[in-house]
């Protein structure tokens, strides 16, 4: 086998699916593994959908994921241009070729009489595909045509009573039947090549020696092999992974903007933790390994470690991933990776609590955190005041008695100390267990459910507790019991 070549090929309608950052994240680990190259190529042949924005977020969000290419559109290379709307030239060169040899016809069918006749098929049951009505057109039917302004696309004609063999390197032997293909349009009447044509003459160009994409994609398959081998081009060899499904096995929509890479980025997710999960959906890492990192993300992973059957992406799992990497982050790092959200109100905190107890706060605040995102948001309750007069006559009577005991605290708070008089104050109050301490964490928090309480009155500090639990009871904080 020569040089491992495996290529990225998005198109810049949208923000990068799971989906297709599962691609990348494929075909970067087989060239990497390989000592190969990984290329990042732009399909923008569709003219009113492609947008530069979304070019620039494709490769902005790749680089989040710590998916580097060698050849690009942004830093070109051997092969370039690297983006279809800049190879207009080479695809025209090969479209002379196949019309030279009288392998595509024009075709002057509009979208209603297309429309018509694949509504003909399914309602006699049968699989819609083109008749090939317009290659039976003789010249003065075409010149009648081209005389009212029709613009023709270019149809390729499929042999009939041939059987295409794919050797896939996922699913195996796959054959196809061309009787039960009909002829497709290499080129639109636009003068715009369609995807099964450009990617074809891309990739071997570009000398692409493997395509590992989602098995939607295997219907495409036997087309661009007849065109290979009408070209007389060497086709890569071809891996169809299985596709992802979400929870309910269906598959993944790329119209739900929750499953964009752009979407956990913004909610908080570690590029670590997305990157080992896609490289786990519909492929395993050897003696059922999941927290994989650094360069045995590539090294560990195998073509014949990819399964066939569906991949489902469970959110549960993602966060176990993303809930794992934050657990296991330096500290300092982790205070680092927050400012997005929320960078010169974090330091405010820092400030205000000192760097010791600061870091406490933190490193208990991740433990009860999925996200970047959640743990901000938890550190700006935990830290903030917030007035709310309690009505509760009972919850009232228990902040009351709190602040009483917390007035002859001595300062500085050590964790033992504090643990030892929460035991104490709990039975001093009068009130049970299931009442006291859901209320105080309730009063620091605001929720009775969390953190151990000893751990975050000794994150917050005295002064800190003292005046939550002050702007909840409403008065000076020498009210008693």
């Amino acid at each position: 086998m020569g040089r491992v070549r495996t290529r990225f090929a998005p198109s810049p309608t949208g923000f990068l699916h799971l989906g297709g950052a599962r691609t990348a994240a494929f075909n970067w680990a087989l060239a990497r593994k390989e000592e190969g190259d990984f290329v990042l190529r732009i399909e923008d042949t569709d003219r009113e959908r492609s947008k530069k924005q979304f070019e620039e977020a494709i490769l902005e969000d790749l680089r989040w994921l710590g998916i580097e290419w060698d050849e690009g559109p942004d830093r070109g290379g051997p092969y370039a241009p690297y983006r279809q709307s800049e190879r207009g030239e080479i695809y025209q060169s090969f479209i002379a070729q196949l019309k030279a040899e009288n392998l595509i016809y024009p075709c002057y069918c509009t979208v209603e009489e297309l429309e018509e006749e694949r509504k003909k098929a399914l309602k006699m049951g049968k699989a819609p595909r083109y008749s090939g009505r317009c290659f039976f057109l003789s010249p003065e039917e075409r010149k009648e045509k081209e005389e009212r302004g029709i613009k023709p696309s270019w149809r390729f004609r499929v042999p009939r009573g041939k059987e295409i063999v794919l050797e896939d390197l996922v699913r195996g032997k796959v054959v196809f039947h061309t009787n039960s293909l009909g002829d497709f349009i290499v080129l639109k009447s636009d003068g715009v090549p369609t995807y099964n044509f450009a990617c074809v003459i891309d990739d071997a160009l570009m000398d692409i020696s493997h395509v590992l994409r989602g098995e939607e994609h295997l219907s495409n398959t036997p087309y661009q092999i007849l065109l290979y081998q009408a070209l007389e081009l060497t086709p890569p060899l071809f891996a169809h992974v299985p596709i992802i499904l979400d929870e309910e096995r269906t598959k993944l929509s790329k119209r739900r903007g929750e499953v964009s890479v752009r979407f956990f980025r913004e909610e908080g997710f570690l590029p670590e933790a997305i990157l080992n999960h896609l490289l786990t959906l519909g492929h395993s890492f050897p003696d059922g390994r999941e927290i994989v990192e650094g360069e045995e993300l590539y090294t560990l992973f195998s073509l014949e470690r990819i399964g066939k059957g569906g991949a489902i992406f469970d959110l549960s799992h993602l966060n176990w991933w993303n809930k794992t990497y934050i657990r296991r982050m330096d500290i300092r790092e982790l205070e680092e990776k927050l400012t997005p959200w929320g960078g010169e109100e974090i330091r405010e905190f820092k400030k205000e609590l000192g760097e010791e107890r600061f870091y406490l706060l933190l490193d208990l605040v991740r433990e009860e955190s999925v996200t970047l995102k959640e743990i901000a948001e938890r550190l700006r309750d935990y830290i903030s005041v917030k007035e709310e007069k309690v009505e509760d006559e009972e919850k009232l009577q228990v902040l009351k008695f709190l602040l009483s005991s917390l007035n002859d605290f001595p300062v500085p708070w050590e964790e033992e100390e504090v643990k030892k008089n929460l035991r104490r104050w709990q039975k001093e109050s009068g009130f049970p267990p299931s009442i006291f301490y859901p209320v105080l964490r309730w009063a620091l928090i605001g929720s009775e459910e969390g953190p151990e309480l000893d751990r975050l009155l000794v994150a917050l500090g005295r002064e800190k507790v003292l005046e939550k639990i002050k702007a909840k009871v409403g008065d000076n904080g020498n009210s008693t019991v």
